[in-house]
């Protein structure tokens, strides 16, 4: 029974930690969500106007791509508005949005069609746990000599990309778009996209959605979709075993 009651008290301590610093820094706020793409696809630039605690519409932002202003939009009831952009170049496209004086900045990740990319999920696969602010053995550099030869695009899962980006800068991880995880939505997205998905590294439920569209799936979690890991070094030996292996489809219905 205390260590039940230790556990609830973390999460409301953790819980608190978050929620009011992000509530007393979003009035009047605007955010730009990452992106990911490839050359000439089309994309939906999304931004989102808040209140003090919630969505407010009918704002005027400004977007940019690469410091070039290239639409102003009206966001609707929800708070949300929406920009198609098609990308000229591949690599970290710097957006930004600007409204009544509040700013936001985000990555629209353009990769080749060639590019493989690696899906890694940041409260399962990064943190020791969604509740602790400290990286897994290992996570950091593995994912960064990953890196070197494949896309990395994270995903978060539990709370909104904003929340991690910080994190993720302050742990040394290397920099790329943050992803919310919306299941096998995400995925048949990316790959609409001509975004080829080489592996995820997620939880047991991740794995699972994840199960007919890539045929490499990690997990630090039992699974029964993919393969349950010890530690990231043995994720970046299976990698390597697989990068040597002809691709294979994956599972089908």
């Amino acid at each position: 029974m205390k260590t039940l009651s230790r556990y609830l008290l973390r999460c409301f301590i953790y819980l608190a930690g978050i929620i009011v610093p992000f509530a007393s820094s979003s009035y009047g706020a605007v955010f730009i969500f990452d992106q990911v793409t490839t050359l000439d696809a089309e994309v939906y630039l999304k931004v989102q106007t808040r209140g003090r605690f919630f969505s407010e519409g009918g704002k005027l932002v400004d977007i940019y791509v690469e410091d070039q202003k290239i639409k102003r939009i009206l966001t609707g009831g929800d708070g949300y508005g929406y920009q198609r952009y098609t990308p000229q170049r591949t690599g970290m496209v710097p957006m930004e949005a600007r409204a009544e004086g509040h700013r936001d900045t985000g990555i629209l990740l353009v990769v080749d069609k060639d590019d493989k990319v690696i899906l890694i999920e940041i409260e399962s696969a990064l943190k020791e746990s969604p509740l602790s602010d400290r990286p897994r053995r290992d996570s950091r550099h593995i994912v960064t000599d990953l890196a070197k030869e494949y896309k990395v695009v994270y995903l978060n899962n539990l709370l909104g990309a904003i929340l991690f980006e910080g994190w993720l800068k302050k742990e040394k991880f290397p920099e790329s778009a943050v992803l919310k995880w919306q299941g096998a939505n995400t995925l048949k997205r990316l790959a609409g996209r001509g975004i080829k998905l080489h592996a995820i590294i997620g939880s047991a439920n991740t794995i699972s959605a994840a199960k007919k569209h890539i045929q490499n799936r990690y997990s630090f979690e039992e699974t029964k979709d993919g393969h349950m890991v010890k530690d990231w070094e043995e994720i970046m030996e299976l990698i390597r075993e697989e990068s040597t292996r002809p691709d294979r489809p994956s599972e089908k219905e």
